[in-house]
């Protein structure tokens, strides 16, 4: 019975100094957590149980653990916030594709529609062009006086289609028959379609 004394004094002992040591900061916890030895596992790894120890609650443990608890669910927290970014992020990409793809197919059409509105304004232009040269020779061969006085009539935009299809020496004697105020006008007209086409 004395050596079983001596064997629980020599335990206790044993306990009070991986305490002191704990919480004094010479035995350091291991990364995973798990105390050197808290008192009720030494107890129960005891051989006496005539000797009745009260359930004592590891702190020092108990407030690393939690600690390192609440960091885990921090973590966990963000993770899974993390993850819904994500997935909301990639949707979001999902449906930019679609859109880009349904932009650039409609692009692609306004580039034809705009090659077919091209061809058909050059084909209008072309038959301007040729239906002024008609005119323009009709005005030539009429004598220059009357020839002036129905340009004149006539507004500037089209008037001066006639004289800049017209050979030059026909439209300077058709010119000296318009009156100055309408010449002016036909000649800005000139100049603005003159400008309108350069490149």
């Amino acid at each position: 019975m004395k050596k079983l004394i001596i064997a629980c004094e020599i335990l206790i002992l044993f306990i009070v100094l991986a305490k002191i040591a704990v919480v004094g900061g010479i035995i350091k916890n291991s990364e995973t957590g798990v105390c050197f030895l808290t008192v009720n596992e030494a107890v129960a790894d005891s051989p006496v149980e005539a000797v009745p120890v009260p359930q004592v609650r590891d702190v020092v443990c108990e407030d690393r653990l939690s600690g390192e608890r609440k960091q885990l669910s921090l973590l966990l927290g963000r993770q899974k916030e993390l993850s819904d970014r994500e997935d909301f992020l990639k949707s979001e990409e999902r449906r930019l594709n679609s859109l880009r793809g349904e932009i650039l197919s409609k692009i692609d059409r306004l580039q034809e529609i705009e090659k077919r509105l091209a061809t058909l304004l050059e084909t209008v232009k072309e038959i301007d062009d040729q239906k002024y040269r008609s005119l323009a020779k009709i005005y030539e061969s009429a004598p220059p006086a009357r020839a002036g006085a129905m340009l004149e009539k006539l507004d500037s935009r089209t008037a001066a289609a006639i004289i800049m299809n017209m050979k030059s020496k026909k439209a300077g004697a058709i010119w000296g028959h318009i009156k100055p105020d309408k010449a002016v006008e036909i000649t800005r007209e000139i100049t603005a379609q003159v400008h309108s086409s350069e490149p």
